[in-house]
C-alpha cells in the first residue's frame, strides 16, 4: 500500500537526487530507484546492501550474492512486471541495465552527475510499486 504523503515524498527524492553524481553503494541507479520505492512504501528496500559496494563489479558481486543473475531478477522478486506502457508515477523499470522510476518528469536514471529524465516510452520494463 502506499503512503499518504506518496506524492510529495516522490518529489523530494527526485529534487534531492537531481543534481547528485553517481557513488556506487551510496547514490548509483539502484539505490535512487529504492529511494523512490521508499518514498512510496515508507520501507527502505535496499537498507540491507546500502555502503556495502564501491564499484559496478561489487553491486554485480553482490547482487550475484543475493541469488540474482540481474537488476531485472531482483526486482521481478519484488514487485509485479507490468507494461511499459500502464507503469505510473512511483513505478520502476529498467533501461540498458540501469534503475530507473517513473516520476513527473518521465523515467528517471542515474547518471554521472545526476539524474538524467527518458522519455516514459524508452523504459523496456516497468514493475508496479504498490
Amino acid at each position: 500500500m502506499r503512503h499518504p504523503d506518496w506524492e510529495k515524498r516522490l518529489v523530494a527524492v527526485t529534487e534531492a537526487h537531481i543534481n547528485t553524481p553517481l557513488v556506487w553503494g551510496k547514490s548509483d541507479c539502484l539505490l535512487t530507484a529504492s529511494d523512490a520505492i521508499e518514498a512510496v512504501l515508507g520501507d527502505d528496500p535496499a537498507s540491507g546492501v546500502r555502503g556495502k559496494y564501491k564499484s559496478k563489479t561489487g553491486a554485480y558481486r553482490l547482487i550475484k550474492q543475493h541469488g540474482f543473475d540481474n537488476l531485472g531478477a531482483v526486482l521481478t522478486d519484488r514487485f509485479e512486471e507490468i507494461p511499459t506502457a500502464m507503469a505510473q508515477r512511483g513505478d520502476v523499470g529498467i533501461f540498458q541495465n540501469t534503475v530507473g522510476y517513473f516520476c513527473e518528469y518521465g523515467f528517471a536514471v542515474k547518471g554521472e552527475d545526476g539524474l538524467r529524465f527518458l522519455p516514459r516510452t524508452m523504459a523496456e520494463r516497468a514493475f508496479r510499486v504498490s
